[in-house]
């Protein structure tokens, strides 16, 4: 039986980023675990109190109910017109986490609380610039905190080496902006770019995030404490925001890979043993797969489902496929 070349394109399309994650994957754990003492590795895990366990996944809902106040924040800051109630916001942030950490490509959670959120705005881009302006604070929020630990925490790096990687960085920006401003098709497109009405909002949702990336510090501190390993909170505070830019990568599974690398390769640079780092990283790993989990069940339970403050519920039942299905009423 002989597959056409459009069969072949179609298989490419379907499975290829699939396969591309798992060869990334496959590679990530060769690397983390060459070397690495197994025997050691579940010495490590074998200290973790399960208080302690149990005390960071607390702290990590108690970081989703943030979530729903800053996605709150920032839906009144670009107009939102009927502001869901909070614990609605949150339920779907959970379920958010689910889509986040079990679809391929790490951000589907944000493609279905754009959709979602759709009917709150007039216009039908707000809800994404909602989403996308979440993600842009929660970065800023890791650059100002991984300030704080490079002004505070160990030098593990000479700052100086990545001033043309910086400059680099710096120029893309301007140069983007630039061509938004002056290219005519980029610039019809800027022109779509919800405008915000409420700064406040804006700040109030970069108050929010600095406070919650504080609690996932307090994470890692707890967990590397259970775990007996001698890090420091301001060790801390510099190394894990680089580790949690490397998890936006979409090619983890299950939130697994880029991360994991990224922590071990940076601990390593602190003294802290290859199968302690990994120890460190998949227990955090592991609350977030429990978060998941919870955002699974009230997706059964509940669905796609939003309530506005004036009692009008909308939404959809299973994952949009579409704008129109994800506006379509119950």
């Amino acid at each position: 039986m002989q597959v056409s070349s459009q069969d072949a394109v179609s298989l490419r399309r379907r499975f290829g980023p699939t396969v591309l994650r798992l060869i990334v994957l496959a590679a990530v754990a060769w690397w983390v675990v060459q070397r690495a003492d197994f025997a050691a590795f579940g010495t490590v895990l074998a200290r973790l109190p399960v208080l302690i366990g149990l005390t960071a996944l607390a702290i990590a809902m108690v970081n989703m109910v943030l979530a729903g106040f800053r996605w709150r924040a920032l839906m009144l800051a670009f107009g939102a017109r009927n502001l869901p109630p909070v614990p609605t916001l949150v339920r779907l942030f959970l379920i958010g986490q689910f889509y986040n950490t079990f679809v391929p490509g790490s951000v589907g959670g944000d493609v279905v609380r754009g959709a979602v959120s759709r009917t709150c705005f007039e216009s039908g881009t707000a809800s994404y610039a909602v989403v996308i302006s979440e993600r842009l604070l929660g970065l800023s929020a890791l650059g100002l905190i991984f300030l704080f630990g490079f002004a505070l925490g160990p030098q593990i790096v000479d700052l100086r080496e990545f001033w043309p990687w910086i400059a680099v960085v710096i120029g893309l920006a301007v140069g983007v902006l630039v061509a938004g401003r002056l290219g005519h098709r980029l610039a019809r497109i800027w022109a779509q770019i919800p405008r915000i009405v409420a700064p406040r909002g804006v700040v109030t949702a970069l108050a929010i995030s600095i406070l919650g990336h504080g609690l996932t510090l307090v994470i890692f501190w707890l967990l590397a404490k259970g775990l007996q390993l001698p890090i420091s909170f301001a060790a801390i505070a510099l190394i894990v925001p680089l580790g949690l830019v490397a998890s936006i990568v979409p090619i983890a599974i299950a939130g697994i890979g880029p991360r994991e690398a990224a922590l071990v390769g940076l601990l390593g640079l602190i003294g802290i043993a290859r199968e302690s780092a990994l120890a460190l990283s998949l227990t955090f790993a592991v609350v977030l797969i429990a978060l998941a989990a919870i955002g699974g069940v009230l997706q059964l339970g509940w669905g796609l489902r939003l309530e506005t403050t004036s009692g009008e519920t909308v939404g959809v039942q299973e994952t949009p496929a579409s704008a129109d299905e994800a506006n379509r009423p119950d």
